[in-house]
This record gives C-alpha cells, structure tokens and sequence, in this order.
C-alpha cells in the first residue's frame, strides 16, 4: 500500500534455480509466522532482482520457470510479443512496470506483481471506470495487511477490455478488480499473467507475451 516495511539484509554465498547461480546475492530476512497459511509452507521469495542478468519465463500451462538462454530468448521474441517495461531500482529491490490501457482511464503505468490475482486499481480511479463503490453489488473486505496497515478493498468486475498499451492482442476481458489506496496507479496480477506464457528480459527492460 505504500507504508514503509523495513526488514534486516544479509549476503548469501551462493543461490541456484537449476544451472542459474548467483554469488553474494543480498537477500531480505523476513518472519513470516504472520503471513496466510498458504504461506506456511514456503521458505522463502525469488524477486526480480535475482533474475536482473538472466531472463526467465513462467510458463503457467505446465507449472515451470524456464531459464532462458541467449537462443532461447530469441525463439520467445518470435513467438510472443515483446513490449517494453520501466525497471525501478531502490536498494536491493527491482520493481517492473508497464503501460496499460483501460478504457475511461487512458494509459496508465501499472507494477506488474506476480503476487496479486486480480487488476489492482487505486481508489480514486473508481469513478473514471464507472464503478461507485458504495454500490451494494461491490463486495467490500476491511481488515489489516501482515505489516499491521489497515485497509479497505472494494471487489467488482469491470465491463470493458484490458490491454498493454499498443498491443491490443495482449488482454483480458471484463477483469475481476479490485480497488484499495495504494501509491501506484495500479498492479497487474496473476489473472492476467496467467493468460499466456510471460518471459521476464530484466537485462532488455522488456516482457513477452507468449501463447500458453
């Protein structure tokens, strides 16, 4: 939501997801014991971060993370459709975003989190899209975050289509929505990602949308 999360930093000697490798890597020390219990099965989190010298794809049909290869990658850009993304670099954390178009809003820049499920939508941009949140068919949920911050969030569906900017084959009809106060314009989740087979090109600064 934007409140300061502050967590101790430390240096691993080496970390590998399958050939790749990546020595005296800074990682963050979290305690997770407050987090859902589907969380409570997990070690721990890759970010983008890990990934900034190597592209990967996650292949959401068959449950894999790919490392790419120089080859690989380029058979990928053949495939898909390559569109360009904003890396935001703070310390030791790598934020993605990218340009969406929603219809009422225009083009407007969105996190694209992996972590989320539905469009994320800041609050003030409900009117633009048509959505009165004190509508009875809006489900509101009031509640606190695993950093202690407390939140309103307003589900609904909107009508209309959602796409990259530019790229109107990259889209998803009537997403779920979800409206809360954040910092960003907006984040873009699973129920998006997960139409297609996404490859992340941190060292391009750019994403593919591939069939699944």
């Amino acid at each position: 939501s934007g409140q300061e999360v502050g967590v101790p930093l430390a240096e691993a000697p080496s970390i590998a997801l399958g050939s790749y490798v990546r020595d005296g890597h800074v990682v963050g020390v979290l305690d997770t014991t407050g987090f859902p219990d589907a969380f409570a099965a997990i070690d721990g989190f890759l970010s983008l971060a890990f990934f900034e010298e190597r592209a990967f794809t996650v292949d959401y049909e068959h449950r894999l993370v790919v490392v790419e290869t120089p080859e690989t990658l380029a058979e990928r850009v053949v495939q898909g459709v390559a569109v360009p993304v904003r890396l935001e670099r703070r310390g030791p954390a790598l934020d993605a975003f990218l340009h969406l178009t929603v219809p009422g809003l225009g083009p407007i820049e969105v996190e694209v989190d992996m972590g989320s499920d539905s469009l994320i939508l800041d609050t003030r941009h409900a009117p633009a899209v048509g959505v009165r949140l004190d509508d009875p068919t809006v489900r509101r949920v009031e509640g606190q975050d695993e950093t202690g911050h407390a939140y309103l969030r307003c589900f609904t569906r909107l009508d209309r289509t959602i796409h990259v900017t530019g790229e109107p084959s990259v889209a998803l009809d009537e997403p779920d929505v979800m409206f809360q106060e954040i910092i960003y314009d907006g984040l873009i989740g699973h129920a998006f990602l997960g139409r297609f087979t996404v490859t992340y090109d941190m060292p391009g600064a750019r994403m593919i949308f591939g069939p699944r």
